[in-house]
């Protein structure tokens, strides 16, 4: 499904990621891991087509991605950055809908309650915690019917039980040959949930 060969992505003068080489089966759980500051990030970014590379493919079922338009990148792949900004006092609910078309909304409620969000859903996402904020991010990428999920450590700001939640909503995307890859910060011995781990150096 995903086809990385000899990736290089510079920002600015600096090569943030170097001759990066993997191959990411269709239908399973990747997980990309290394030490803070690593690049990690960065290759996110590259593969969800949002960052140029400057060496080097990333093809999605052989199609390359920097040939795509953004709106066959937007219909191919969903993803969840590190960072979030709620500013405007939009309720859980909302924030998941914003941009969505009619299919993504006809599952808000299912992936509310799949993530627990639904005890929270009216509540301003000003007012959320990490963790919750974190799970409204999430379930904003999920509600997409996507063939390939990137997530950028989707799991950092979660307590133990959130975690489980996550992990068991992604295995079971992943059981219904969804493709999935997820930035960990986590020890290898963490990651058994997950297909193929990644070691990011």
């Amino acid at each position: 499904m995903i086809s990385i060969k000899n990736l290089t992505v510079r920002r600015g003068k600096r090569v943030i990621v170097s001759a990066f080489n993997a191959e990411i089966s269709a239908g399973s759980i990747t997980a990309i891991t290394g030490p803070n500051g690593c690049g990690k990030s960065t290759l996110l970014a590259a593969l969800a087509g949002d960052l140029a590379y400057e060496v080097g493919s990333v093809t999605f079922s052989g199609r390359e991605v920097e040939t795509l338009s953004l709106i066959e990148q937007a219909a191919l792949r969903s993803v969840v950055m590190q960072t979030r900004n709620y500013w405007l006092a939009f309720t859980a609910r909302e924030v998941i809908a914003m941009g969505q078309d009619a299919s993504a909304l006809s599952r808000i409620d299912q992936v509310m309650k799949d993530l627990e969000i639904t005890p929270f859903a009216d509540q301003a996402a000003t007012t959320l915690s990490g963790g919750q904020a974190q799970r409204v991010d999430i379930a904003r990428a999920l509600v997409r019917d996507s063939a390939i999920y990137l997530l950028d450590e989707p799991l950092s700001a979660q307590d133990s039980t959130s975690k489980a939640r996550t992990i068991e909503v992604l295995k079971k995307m992943r059981d219904n040959g969804k493709t999935i890859v997820v930035i960990a910060h986590i020890e290898e011995s963490g990651l058994a949930w997950c297909d193929q781990v990644i070691d990011f150096l």
